[in-house]
């Protein structure tokens, strides 16, 4: 690969959400920043799409001055963000010379493409994105997807993470010790996460459940019931600094995530938890199988499935030999996501593109 500490001989725009708030989005793009600032790349302003200060409407006419004085543009951005953003790339485009590319946020593009829109707002919009450089898609069945949609220049480039070092040991403390870090929402499988460990206490096992995340405010009287009823075995713990997560993952006996959420691509708590080596237990769902292998990187279970859920946990219990498989399988699964292997595979693509910074 190309070097790619280079000074600034061009300038770059780069269009979306920050964290905070700590989502998927917001994570990435404060990700890919600071990827491209430690790699040396300098040319880049960096334009947040929240509105920290003032209305949101001036905000978004700051926004599409800066999209007018730029020459190239780099958008990633979340469903909404590109419905409403692109289209005005392409009509920008057609009235004076622009160079653009976008990161998908998110794994479902494909089947919004098809289901959201009407047969002439989808052509609209394929349209449009087959104006950019290139779509940077973070799973292979989304870009397979979008290829099908009609989209011709579609890269495979992950969700970038960075490794803080951490790195998880089975030894005493960690014993028993599970862990959950999401949205706290249904369609994350906390609720089945709950009834499964309430299972496990029942049957006797010494288990305890730290959740960490966001609460819904719909899912909060169910998690501090559960809370309540387990005598301090299942703990809601807050929010975890994104500097800290891989630190306190590493801590774990292993993490569960029976996701079934629409538009689920891979969440970046995997990746982190990768890093650390900590074993995962995940649901069977979207492109999640397309990253892991059964039983050498992950542990499955089909999604709404309690019963298999309490198997899976009493597994991973009791079989310190699967946990350190499954912990050496998934640092090889992660290679491909530190944010250094994905700044420089972007870079390149910039570069094949005639891009300049």
């Amino acid at each position: 690969m190309r070097k790619s500490s280079r000074k600034a001989s061009g300038n770059i725009l780069f269009v979306g959400p920050f964290a905070p708030p700590y989502n998927g989005d917001g994570v990435k793009n404060s990700c890919l920043k600071a990827g491209f600032e430690g790699a040396g790349i300098k040319g880049v302003e960096w334009f947040d799409t929240i509105a920290r200060q003032g209305p949101r409407w001036r905000n978004n006419l700051r926004l599409l001055a800066k999209m007018w004085g730029s020459y190239q543009i780099i958008f990633s951005l979340n469903k909404y963000g590109r419905y409403y953003l692109l289209p005005i790339f392409a009509l920008m485009q057609t009235l004076r010379t622009k160079k653009g590319v976008l990161y998908v946020v998110g794994g479902s593009f494909h089947q919004q493409l098809q289901n959201d829109l009407s047969p002439w707002r989808r052509r609209w919009m394929v349209a449009c994105l087959n104006r950019l450089d290139g779509v940077f898609a973070e799973s292979r069945a989304l870009q397979q997807g979008l290829e099908a949609c009609g989209l011709r220049k579609v890269e495979l480039v992950f969700n970038p993470r960075r490794d803080s070092g951490q790195r998880w040991d089975l030894n005493e403390a960690a014993q028993g010790r599970i862990v959950f870090i999401s949205r706290v929402t249904r369609t994350k499988g906390i609720h089945d996460l709950l009834e499964a460990v309430g299972r496990l206490l029942l049957a006797g096992r010494c288990v305890q459940l730290d959740v960490y995340g966001p609460v819904d405010p719909m899912d909060e009287p169910l998690l501090q019931k559960a809370v309540r009823e387990s005598g301090g075995r299942i703990k809601y713990c807050g929010l975890v600094e994104p500097g800290k997560v891989q630190e306190v993952l590493a801590a774990y006996h292993f993490l569960v995530l029976p996701t079934f959420h629409p538009g689920e691509g891979l969440p970046g708590v995997l990746v982190e938890a990768g890093m650390a080596g900590l074993p995962l237990l995940i649901s069977r769902f979207s492109a999640l199988p397309e990253y892991f292998e059964e039983g050498e990187s992950a542990l499955f279970t089909a999604p709404r499935d309690v019963a298999a859920l309490v198997t899976a946990m009493e597994r991973l219990l009791v079989d310190e030999a699967l946990c350190r498989r499954l912990s050496t399988g998934v640092q090889k699964v992660v290679q491909p996501f530190r944010m250094e292997a994905v700044v420089a595979q972007s870079l390149d693509l910039l570069h094949a593109y005639k891009w300049t910074w």
